[in-house]
């Protein structure tokens, strides 16, 4: 038996993808609509979307969207009227349909349209027969890369992330279907925008597992010089997170950038938050931290002293040995981020659900992951 819900998810998908190539199509500033009259419009045009993965075309299975069609036709006969399906068997390409074929897509309802509202119907309608999934996501992929003139195909697919996440959103988001528009210049726009990169589920399932993990390791924790730097690692963690982990984890983000030479401190103590860790369980991590021979920070300099953002910044050296920064809230997080630290800063975000919004403008990598596993595979 066919998993109906995999198959509905999946012609969603391919409907975004399709809104997507015709985004790029369009006009800077030319409205494009996503279930809104039909799956696409705009002012010049409407499109059905189709998406038939397992089963093979005849006549009658095109039948209700061609209606649909037909009847926004009679309402607004001077636009184009598209119906773009994929069924697993048909050739990729246009089709005009004749009359003898319109009568039998029809079948029963036939008599429904006069002879003469059809005839102006296929003046402006056109049958599309598209790529099969892959085939058209790799299409949208290389559309993305060229209009975002990216490096490469996983900097495409990182947009391709943040756009369609950003057409679901207009559809889920906006019970008024007027607001469900977007143009190319916006798509433009947030790739632009996009310098806080994020590796999320779609760059994950695109990838696989392993190497999904392998690639940002590549891309942004490979390098040799790691000097003057102030960099802060985000880690969302789940309330009920094992205490041990969570230290491993900062064990291991503390051996990857803290870097101390016999005569001089080559890469100062990150600045790490842990998300979501209850305030008993922080003050444990930090207890077993320093029990570990750890030399630590946390703006705090006594019991019940106010936050000391000036003691917070204070670097690393060799007579203090700092070698962690252990920020405790996310009211300092925006402090000390927000303050001139005299180096390039750099934020590492790991999240389960959504990384914090980070207000200053800096470099940032936000990267989904599901367990702290996953961040010590990646930063070891």
């Amino acid at each position: 038996m066919c998993d109906g819900g995999y198959y509905a998810i999946k012609g969603f998908e391919f409907q975004i993808d399709k809104t997507i190539l015709e985004l790029f199509k369009a006009d800077n500033n030319t409205p494009i609509s996503i279930e809104q009259i039909q799956d696409i419009n705009s002012s010049s045009f409407v499109t059905q979307v189709k998406y038939k993965e397992t089963q093979q075309y005849t006549p009658g299975k095109i039948k209700e969207p061609v209606i649909q069609l037909i009847n926004e036709y009679q309402s607004s006969p001077h636009i184009k009227y598209y119906l773009y399906c994929y069924f697993n068997e048909m050739q990729e390409g246009n089709k005009t349909l004749t009359s003898v074929e319109l009568d039998r897509i029809l079948g029963n309802k036939n008599s429904s349209f006069t002879q003469h509202l059809k005839d102006g119907f296929l003046t402006n309608f056109e049958l599309h027969f598209a790529k099969n999934f892959q085939d058209h996501f790799m299409q949208v992929i290389e559309i993305i890369k060229e209009n975002a003139q990216c490096f490469d195909f996983d900097e495409a697919l990182i947009h391709y992330g943040n756009i369609t996440n950003h057409l679901r959103k207009l559809v889920v988001n906006n019970p008024v279907v007027a607001n469900r528009t977007c143009t190319k210049s916006e798509l433009i726009q947030l790739i632009t925008n996009n310098r806080k990169i994020v590796f999320d589920s779609a760059y994950r399932i695109y990838k696989g597992e392993q190497q999904y993990l392998t690639a940002i390791k590549k891309k942004h924790f490979t390098y040799c010089n790691i000097d003057n730097w102030e960099r802060f690692i985000i880690i969302e963690v789940k309330e009920n997170e094992n205490l041990s982990s969570i230290k491993t984890t900062v064990h291991q983000i503390k051996h990857k950038f803290y870097r101390r030479q016999a005569k001089v401190i080559k890469s100062g103590a990150p600045y790490i938050y842990i998300r979501n860790i209850s305030r008993k369980k922080l003050k444990q991590l930090k207890a077993s931290l320093v029990s570990d021979g750890v030399v630590l920070m946390d703006g705090y300099n006594y019991m019940d002293s106010d936050f000391n953002l000036e003691a917070f910044r204070t670097k690393s050296t060799l007579e203090n040995g700092i070698s962690i920064k252990i920020i405790n809230n996310d009211e300092i997080l925006s402090q000390i981020i927000a303050c001139d630290l005299k180096s390039a800063k750099k934020v590492y975000q790991f999240y389960l659900s959504a990384p914090l919004a980070i207000a200053t403008d800096i470099d940032e990598v936000n990267i989904e992951i599901k367990t702290l596993n996953e961040i010590q595979q990646i930063v070891s």
